[in-house]
């Protein structure tokens, strides 16, 4: 499966950029190793960019074979803005460790959001409903805050989920 670095640089307005790369597939075995190139790659930009490097990932895909959409009200433009909040007080087993994201309030979207989960005269989907609730248990389970990354459950709670236009 191919597997994408990403290295995020700001410049001296503080506008960010991102360098992609493609590396070596990446697997349990080499996770070390990919990342070490990373490093490297890293250093060498540093070496021929005035930029300032602010961080680094490895992007793993998973190619899908999805079916062609038919469905014209599927647009990227009409999104699903999930907003939830980190419920972990702390970051360790032994609660020593505060969690700067506690409480905090954070979204994230949804592009092509199906609008016919909606009730009537609202633009929330209700959370109770069946096909909702199934996704904001796995969401839930799943999904982090950018402050805790934790194995550590329970994690986030989603607030809302409303229908929103963006550009892209």
């Amino acid at each position: 499966m191919p597997t994408r670095a990403a290295i995020s640089m700001e410049d001296y307005d503080g506008e960010s950029s991102t360098v992609l790369l493609w590396v070596q597939d990446v697997s349990a075995v080499n996770f070390g190793s990919v990342s070490q190139d990373v490093d490297e790659l890293k250093d060498a930009i540093a070496t021929i960019s005035l930029g300032a490097i602010r961080d680094a990932s490895i992007n793993k895909s998973y190619p899908e074979s999805p079916a062609t959409v038919t469905d014209k009200t599927a647009q990227r433009e009409s999104k699903w803005l999930i907003t939830y909040r980190d419920t972990t007080q702390f970051l360790d087993a032994a609660n020593t460790i505060a969690n700067p994201g506690y409480l905090k309030v954070f979204t994230t979207e949804i592009p092509a959001a199906k609008l016919s989960l909606l009730s009537n005269n609202s633009d929330e989907l209700d959370l109770a409903e069946t096909t909702v609730a199934a996704f904001v248990t796995v969401f839930e389970a799943n999904a982090r805050s950018p402050y805790n990354h934790s194995a550590n459950a329970p994690t986030i709670d989603v607030l809302s989920i409303k229908h929103v236009g963006r550009r892209a």
